[in-house]
């Protein structure tokens, strides 16, 4: 059976930019909540971008220092339609992590602004992945670091340009989505998915070639942990936010949402199998827990409190 959220996204007009726009002002905006992971006494924030070239498996646990002091603030609420945007501080320092859409740069100006912050303000962008719901404003932060996987850059553009082939659409979607056809409805499903994707996706909205740090080669500055996530999306990638008592686990798309998965306006999974590991994984984590469609909760003894 096709995915709820799969059908849902494509037979109606609200996640359409034109849709979207007129009702972007109804998303509920982030609350203001904080979450801070105890600096260590050794904590410094590092150089953006310096770091020596390192590799690691899918799965593992990155990190360049042995704790941090970012807080997480939300800048976008995650909601059933629209991505988790999430403000990193630490100090003077800030990052944001996933920038959401074009119709959603006013919320996202005013949530920075009401922080007393600017678009100059911030020096780094991390990028969970390149679905057209979490990089469209990217380009709102020029002449910054983006923080991502490489892995999950080229799948996405090599995706959004093959969907643009008139003639070979339908084949082409399959090296991209092999389970595609495991669902029923596919091949016009699939086509109403195209047309909205074409509509969305500009290469120019998700950053300038020069900005990009690829976490293949380079970890995340200041501490901040990968855990790679590829059942959503190959080279997916959550942010960890490390401490001894209550991480802070930025999951973007490997956990959509807490319990409603199947609610959530977005892309069927890459690897449905590995999208399940990537899901109970994080879930399995003890911390506070961002999904990437709802509302942060916090896991307590493998059990999720509000």
């Amino acid at each position: 059976m096709l995915s709820t959220r799969l059908v849902t996204m494509i037979e109606t007009h609200a996640y359409c930019v034109d849709g979207y726009t007129q009702e972007a002002a109804a998303r509920p905006e982030a609350s203001g909540s904080e979450w801070t992971a105890d600096p260590s006494p050794v904590a410094r924030i590092a150089v953006l971008g310096r770091f020596p070239a390192t590799m690691w498996p899918a799965g593992r646990i990155r990190s360049t220092m042995s704790g941090s002091g970012w807080k997480a603030e939300l800048l976008l609420a995650g909601s059933w339609r629209g991505a988790t945007s999430v403000l990193l501080t630490s100090g003077t320092h800030h990052l944001v992590v996933d920038s959401g859409m074009p119709h959603e740069a006013p919320l996202l100006l005013k949530a920075l602004e009401q922080r007393g912050l600017k678009p100059g303000d911030i020096e780094g962008l991390i990028a969970t992945h390149f679905h057209v719901d979490h990089v469209l404003n990217n380009s709102l932060f020029p002449h910054i670091p983006i923080y991502a996987s490489q892995q999950a850059h080229d799948w996405a553009c090599s995706l959004y340009s093959d969907l643009a082939d008139d003639l070979s659409w339908e084949q082409m979607v399959l090296k991209y989505y092999p389970e595609t056809f495991d669902y029923e409805r596919a091949r016009e499903l699939m086509g109403k998915l195209r047309k909205l994707g074409m509509r969305m996706w500009a290469p120019s909205r998700i950053g300038s070639p020069e900005q990009f740090v690829w976490i293949e080669n380079r970890p995340l500055p200041g501490g901040l942990g990968v855990h790679l996530t590829s059942g959503h999306v190959p080279g997916h990638l959550s942010v960890i936010v490390s401490n001894g008592s209550e991480p802070i686990i930025i999951a973007g798309d490997a956990l959509l949402s807490r319990d409603h998965d199947d609610q959530i306006l977005t892309m069927i999974p890459y690897n449905r199998e590995q999208f399940d590991r990537d899901r109970q994984n994080i879930l399995a984590m003890r911390g506070r827990i961002l999904p990437g469609h709802d509302q942060p909760f916090l896991t307590t003894d493998n059990h999720a409190d509000k």
